[in-house]
């Protein structure tokens, strides 16, 4: 297979679209639209169903692309090695964050590539920890940061950070709250959560089932600035880590309490993808990574 046409379905697949995918690569569209189609034919099956709005991965496409990524990694590393850019590592580096965690570490981490390896580019994909865990066993990243609230340490995995975890209500829902509260307050109050499946709220949910109560989590919002937004707007509260309460909440607007009796703990791990080869670049992000966290961590609790 020409390691070009796997490069453009790789475009395509990205942007969503043959017209930004052509310009992107400096091709005309009516070239690229037929080398994808050869590579159909070479494959035996439709890669992209063709749409008014743009091209979308076929079920094929969908389990080809994370594969062919792959390829064209081991590919790109090889070339590297062989020109000798093992001195001065270069190439881009799939991140996937959650949200928690996100800012302001991948600004900071940023600014180290561009200050020390500038030929090093950065893709960050946030999510929650469940999609970047799938996220790294489909290879579609090459480092994934995530959380998890177990004892046990995770095989391969290097642990980040770790933190209480908080309740934050609107000041004049909770005008007197202390330092400190129980978990069973969550009782009576409404919520604004990350949506199901999410690991922070199989534990929330789990361990108020053990009190015998249920929580009312009025809101499952995919994004902070949603769940921001309902708590500062529409009187709900929400449970985050500390640092994420203290970095995102820090206004007289708002309450912060840490959860005890049971004191939930949230620990932040960095894996490699085992599905494709991690590159001296990924090696040399996954160290600025580790170096940088803590400073993040004091960023937030400053």
């Amino acid at each position: 297979m020409d390691q070009r046409v796997l490069q453009a379905f790789c475009d395509i697949a990205e942007h969503g679209s043959l017209t930004r995918a052509a310009a992107v690569l400096g091709e005309n569209q009516s070239a690229l639209s037929r080398k994808i189609s050869g590579l159909e034919d070479e494959l035996g099956g439709r890669l992209f169903y063709r749409t008014g709005r743009g091209m979308v991965l076929t079920e094929l496409g969908e389990r080809l692309w994370p594969r062919i990524k792959i390829i064209l990694g081991e590919t790109e590393s090889l070339m590297r090695d062989a020109q000798g850019e093992r001195e001065r590592p270069s190439g881009l580096v799939e991140v996937g964050v959650v949200p928690g965690i996100s800012r302001p570490l991948i600004s900071l981490l940023c600014a180290r590539l561009r200050s020390e390896f500038p030929g090093i580019r950065l893709r960050a994909l946030e999510g929650y920890s469940g999609q970047v865990e799938e996220w790294l066993a489909n290879g579609r990243i090459e480092l994934g940061i995530f959380n998890s609230y177990g004892r046990g340490a995770i095989k391969g995995a290097e642990l980040l950070m770790q933190s209480g975890v908080a309740l934050v209500a609107p000041r004049e829902l909770l005008p007197e709250l202390d330092e400190e509260v129980p978990f069973s307050i969550l009782r009576d109050l409404p919520l604004a959560v990350p949506p199901r499946p999410n690991m922070l709220v199989s534990v929330l949910l789990d361990t108020a089932l053990r009190q015998n109560f249920s929580l009312q989590l009025i809101l499952e919002a995919g994004t902070g600035s949603l769940i921001y937004d309902a708590v500062r707007h529409a009187r709900l509260c929400t449970v985050l880590p500390v640092f994420a309460a203290r970095r995102d909440y820090s206004s007289d607007d708002f309450a912060i309490a840490r959860l005890v009796k049971p004191a939930l703990q949230q620990k932040a791990w960095l894996l490699p993808s085992t599905q494709r080869p991690v590159t001296r670049a990924a090696r040399l992000v996954s160290r600025l990574i580790c170096e940088l966290s803590s400073r993040a961590l004091r960023t937030g609790q400053e």
